[in-house]
């Protein structure tokens, strides 16, 4: 899948665009609005992006589980080599011991992750402040001119990148999910 950037001056413009590609099929799980005002994004009740992809919550929480991962596995490693697991509470406490790593390093990941900007709002960082927002549109490839005839028609929308993203399947996933919610 690809990431189409935009950004929007008008959230009313927004709200318009929005309903334009979900009548052309873009599902709204597709869509996504970044801005400095919830507020105004909620009146419009438009999609937007979600609270751990504005900070940049999951790529440190899985690098911190990848740390505990390996710390757990070394920990196992280095008491199966040191026959540690014969004593007599037997490798109960010491399998106790490597879980309990692993999860301290992953939430410690998450909680430098709180802290931390996301690499896009960082990108996007000076339109934010001058009061734009930022629309992320994720595409499928059989989607890409239905895209660009709808842009095409926005004057006023910038277009302001395209990078990768979320795999097709996972969209899918998702897609299934909220019709099961329903």
């Amino acid at each position: 899948m690809l990431r189409h950037y935009y950004i929007v001056d008008s959230v009313d413009e927004l709200e318009i665009i929005e309903h334009e590609l979900q009548s052309y099929g873009i599902d709204k799980s597709q869509i996504h609005t970044l801005s400095n005002n919830d507020q105004s994004l909620g009146k419009h009740h438009l999609y937007e992006v979600d609270n751990s992809l504005k900070k940049g919550l999951i790529k440190p929480g899985d690098i911190g589980s990848v740390i505990g991962i390996v710390f757990a596995i070394s920990i196992l490693l280095l008491t199966y080599i040191q026959g540690w697991y014969n004593g007599p509470l037997g490798g109960m406490p010491i399998i106790m011991f490597a879980l309990m790593v692993l999860v301290f390093c992953t939430w410690e990941g998450d909680h430098i992750g709180i802290q931390l900007p996301n690499i896009n709002s960082k990108a996007f960082k000076q339109y934010l402040e001058n009061g734009k927002t930022i629309l992320f549109i994720d595409v499928e490839q059989q989607q890409e001119l239905t895209i660009n005839k709808i842009m095409v028609s926005h004057p006023k929308l910038k277009p302001e990148g395209i990078t990768t993203t979320t795999p097709e399947w996972f969209v899918l996933q998702q897609k299934k999910l909220r019709r099961l919610l329903k």
